[in-house]
């Protein structure tokens, strides 16, 4: 069970799959709970950390009612046990995390007072200075959002009285740096230089430490700034500089702002696009964030009763066990055959546990179908009726002024058919829209392919390398979901390899059919290795394990300092 929290651990740090680190973690947890190992102080702290991976996922889905009750029961689990310095520490996480969830809830009084509970319990503790400096920057936020700028100014002005606050945490200092130039900002501070050279310093520090989420929010503050005071060059900059990050790495709330920001700045259509494109992943947001609630009670559920099944077998084998070293002391064939029952319900064991994780794999592809479906089915009503009822009512309505008739002097006449002509130009215009909403087509590549793409798009850049997706003609909806989730976890491994060693600039993925059979070819520029010598690699390993499960073939070219080839072949 140790696999399954680690698991859990890796999925949520990489935010690759929620789902599958919430399913991890909960399995985990259930099992230490349902031991008699659960006495030993040791299994009581895996316990709780566990709790704080999961209310953490609760918190980034924003499920936060969800992640305040998973970290009171942390909270309780935690002073169920002895006084130490380790149990403290989680501690002060603990109520620090509350804070943040009762903040998101606009529970402010409450959220001051658990911020404060972590201050007064990382008293004495390693981290004593880290704790209480990340509290009081949350507790100054609060006081922000309800607009007690004089409590904000006193606190952040304590903490930068410290000479060394830089060398002791850049990340705290420059996050105070640009808090205290935001707080000034609404506080409408006339002295714009101070502002400025506070954003400026602050967001120089976040580049320097490469801090993706502290410089996107940064540069949506400075976009608003530079904004006010009529500089909008530079905040255009800075608005297009936090849409690029929040993008990439799935910053909604950041996203939300710098498209709204775009909208006003951008002028014409180009804003219009970017207002409905805000409007859009606004709405997405609040859809998403119900069914995570229902999503992550659904996995409790299922892991439930995945849980009960295991305990029955547990106890079969329990019983199994009993019996044979009772017998063995007379009758040795029996114990023997005992024993090989034990071996086949482990083996049942083990297969059911594949197709769990099989069908969790199986449901997020149907997922992704669905809402790809969903997406094409509203945009072609929303071209319907652009076609069908506004499009016709503007040509009615223009025809009909057509026929009236108008008198009046030479500039009315000259004004009254400049309307008509604007009218059939709005239709023109209409039409192009509603076709364009029929014809897009980046809506019709596969889920399958789509999971790839943003799978791709994520590791390019986590591996500084460009990559090209070539799909010559395969129905991927046609192909099952176990060689899907293979041919998946193939490129996986490929890719994890490529940034580990390649030191790649370009890469390749190529699929096609040939002579019935699905063909994937992944080549990169990179440095190569020596194929015969290299073969004992896991990654290679895993490779030509999952091969053998679909039946296939592969090889591997590789030319040092030049290109690395796999070429994976399967029957569909």
């Amino acid at each position: 069970m140790y696999i399954s929290h680690q698991l859990g651990y890796l999925y949520h740090i990489k935010r690759e799959n929620n789902d599958s680190a919430y399913y991890y973690n909960y399995n985990a947890l259930r099992y230490f709970k349902n031991t008699t190992f659960s006495i030993l102080v040791k299994h009581k702290l895996t316990q709780a950390n566990i709790l704080n991976n999961i209310a953490n996922l609760q918190k980034d889905e924003q499920d936060y009612l969800g992640s305040q009750t998973t970290t009171i029961q942390q909270i309780n689990l935690i002073l169920s046990l002895a006084d130490s310095q380790e149990n403290r520490e989680l501690l002060s996480d603990a109520y620090n995390l509350l804070g943040v969830n009762l903040r998101r809830l606009k529970e402010y009084n409450k959220a001051l007072e658990y911020f404060q509970k972590s201050i007064d319990i990382s008293k004495g503790t390693l981290y004593e200075y880290v704790n209480k400096l990340y509290a009081k920057i949350n507790i100054a936020e609060v006081y922000k959002e309800i607009g007690d700028y004089k409590k904000v100014f006193d606190i952040y002005d304590e903490l930068l009285e410290d000479p060394d606050l830089f060398k002791k945490d850049a990340n705290g200092f420059a996050t105070i740096l640009s808090n205290y130039a935001y707080t000034l900002f609404l506080t409408k501070e006339k002295s714009t230089t101070k502002i400025d050279s506070f954003f400026t310093k602050a967001h120089q520090i976040f580049e320097d430490l490469q801090l993706p989420y502290e410089l996107s929010a940064s540069s949506n503050d400075m976009s608003e700034f530079y904004y006010s005071i009529n500089e909008k060059d530079k905040a255009l900059s800075f608005a297009e500089k936090s849409y690029r990050i929040s993008n990439s790495i799935q910053l909604y709330e950041e996203e939300l702002r710098a498209l709204k920001q775009l909208s006003k700045l951008k002028e014409g259509d180009e804003g219009k696009a970017y207002l409905y494109e805000y409007i859009a992943l606004n709405d997405s947001l609040i859809a998403n964030e119900r069914a995570n609630r229902n999503k992550f009670a659904r996995i409790q559920f299922e892991t439930d009763e995945y849980i009960k099944a295991t305990e029955r077998l547990s106890t079969q084998n329990i019983l199994i066990s009993i019996i044979a070293v009772i017998l063995t002391l007379s009758m040795g064939l029996l114990y023997f055959i005992r024993l090989q029952q034990g071996k086949h319900q482990k083996l049942l064991f083990d297969k059911e546990q594949q197709e769990a994780n099989q069908e969790i794999y199986s449901l997020m592809l149907r997922q992704q179908a669905k809402l790809e479906e969903g997406r094409m089915q509203e945009r072609h009503r929303i071209a319907e009726d652009l076609h069908d009822g506004i499009l016709s009512q503007l040509l009615g309505t223009r025809m009909n002024l057509g026929f009236l008739d108008i008198k009046g002097d030479k500039d009315t006449l000259e004004d009254y058919q400049r309307f008509l002509n604007e009218i059939q130009k709005i239709e023109k215009e209409i039409r192009l829209l509603s076709h364009e909403l029929k014809g897009d087509e980046a809506l019709t590549k596969t889920n399958f392919e789509s999971i790839m793409d943003h799978y791709l798009k994520t590791q390019s850049l986590v591996g500084h390398f460009k990559y090209e997706l070539i799909n010559k003609g395969i129905l991927f909806d046609s192909i099952n979901d176990f060689t899907k989730v293979n041919m998946y976890r193939i490129l996986q491994e490929a890719i994890q390899n490529i940034i580990k060693h390649a030191k790649a600039n370009q890469v390749w993925i190529h699929f096609y059919l040939e002579a019935k059979q699905l063909n994937l070819i992944i080549e990169d520029d990179g440095v190569g290795f020596d194929v015969q010598g290299d073969k004992k690699g896991i990654g290679l390993k895993n490779i030509a394990s999952r091969v053998q499960k679909l039946k296939g073939s592969y090889k591997i070219e590789s030319i040092p300092n030049k290109k690395t080839l796999i070429h994976i072949i399967v029957p569909v």
